[in-house]
């Protein structure tokens, strides 16, 4: 899959490019990497929903449009968008039942939940 990024705090979050610049915990910083080669690797959107580990949800208020993957039990997400072929957000309709064809993911953000 193709990551594309929400804003430049996104990047700098989630990016290879800027991993040395993390100032997360080691345990957090080897899971994101873990994290952003598998979605890297995915096929499509399906291959997150399917991977159990990573408890892909869709979010619920506010934060409607998007959906989150847990970095482990650290209490940190990443909260991404699925994307269309133009790099369009996709925020309505059933999104699971088109996700074979989600080739694309928009990062949001990187946060610890908790705080």
């Amino acid at each position: 899959m193709k990551i594309t990024y929400k804003n430049k705090k996104a990047e700098k979050k989630f990016s290879i490019e800027y991993q040395d610049k993390w100032k997360y915990p080691d345990n957090v910083k080897i899971q994101l990497v873990v994290i952003r080669d598998f979605i890297t690797d995915a096929e499509s959107f399906q291959d997150l929903a399917m991977n159990r580990p990573l408890h892909l949800e869709k979010l619920l208020g506010n934060l409607k449009d998007q959906w989150s993957i847990r970095v482990g039990n650290t209490g940190y997400r990443i909260t991404l968008i699925p994307c269309d072929d133009n790099e369009v957000e996709i925020t309505s309709g059933d999104i699971l039942a088109i996700a074979t064809t989600i080739k694309i993911v928009e990062i949001v953000e990187v946060s610890n939940h908790y705080e």
